[in-house]
């Protein structure tokens, strides 16, 4: 029974120009605990999207079909699942700015596990003292807290859930690249320690390489490759996976300019007829403008693209 399993997955919104398709047949899974997963792509590829109906969090004009299996347990078209934590970009937002970070984080232990006041506050430094926050930060408000230091009380109150998923969305975007180090390096050995699967949500290939075991590639609602991390970064199979690494800055080699995918990505109400890629794409043919590609299986990697079909 695998932690994660999602089939055929297609989400679309309702809007005033009618429906818009944010998610296309998505399929990916999680094979074990403590594995990390990482949803790369661009703004608007559907990976927000996608991380919101795993949590069932979808806004109510949104639609969902397919199934989304959590240890076994189809999870699509069901309220909030109090197993799957998510840990948001903007911490601030996420945290009550009127009660202590000791208060938001006992709150836990008294709804869910019923225990009194006094016990609740002692289990939440417990959780503090695991992300690498004293005790004192129990009396602090959100406002009193660093960037990195909110991120590390989103965590730990994810952790407290005893969730059997969790789901980061780009936690560590706000942050200097030093914190967000820390910040990283703390989740990350928390998820491998519990044995907790995650999906890390970033738009950063070089950031889903540090973090994740595996690395889904997003492009107009659709994985366009998935594979371990370390193929997709010794041997990228599809373009777009190949442009995103191509652009990547190196310390190693002297560039005049850095490079750019020309073009944008699509808008979700006029995707291109065929391959979505392929107005970007540099390899595209005439089958690519005119023809869907489906994923395939290259070597057990899966890719969505007509030069391996």
């Amino acid at each position: 029974m695998k932690p994660l399993e999602i089939s055929d997955l297609t989400v679309g919104y309702k809007t005033l120009r009618g429906w818009i398709t944010a998610l296309s047949n998505v399929n990916l899974s999680i094979d074990k605990k403590g594995e990390i997963l990482a949803l790369v792509g661009e703004s608007g590829s559907g990976k927000s999207t996608l991380g919101l109906a795993v949590a069932g969090l979808l806004s109510p004009n949104a639609r969902a079909n397919g199934s989304i299996k959590i240890n076994g347990k189809e999870a699509l078209g069901k309220p909030y699942n109090s197993k799957v934590a998510v840990i948001f970009q903007d911490a601030l937002a996420s945290l009550n700015p009127v009660l202590t970070i000791g208060e938001q984080l006992a709150e836990i232990f008294v709804i869910h596990e019923k225990l009194d006041r006094r016990k609740a506050i002692e289990k939440a430094k417990k959780f503090l003292l695991k992300v690498g926050l004293s005790e004192e930060f129990l009396d602090k408000y959100p406002h009193e807290l660093s960037g990195g230091q909110r991120q590390r009380a989103l965590i730990s109150m994810a952790l407290a859930m005893d969730p059997e998923l969790i789901i980061a969305d780009e936690p560590t975007t706000a942050l200097d690249v030093t914190v967000q180090a820390k910040v990283l390096l703390v989740l990350k050995n928390l998820v491998k320690s519990v044995g907790i699967p995650m999906i890390y949500i970033t738009h950063d290939i070089a950031l889903a390489m540090h973090i994740a075991d595996s690395i889904a590639i997003m492009y107009a609602g659709q994985i366009i490759e998935l594979s371990s991390k370390y193929d997709i970064f010794e041997n990228p199979l599809h373009p777009y996976t190949k442009a995103l690494l191509k652009s990547i800055p190196t310390i190693d080699s002297d560039v005049e300019e850095l490079y750019v995918i020309e073009g944008e990505p699509p808008n979700p109400d006029s995707f291109p007829k065929g391959c979505r890629f392929h107005p970007r794409c540099p390899l595209a043919s005439d089958k690519c403008k005119s023809k869907m590609p489906e994923a395939i299986n290259v070597n057990g990697r899966s890719v969505r693209c007509h030069l391996y079909g």
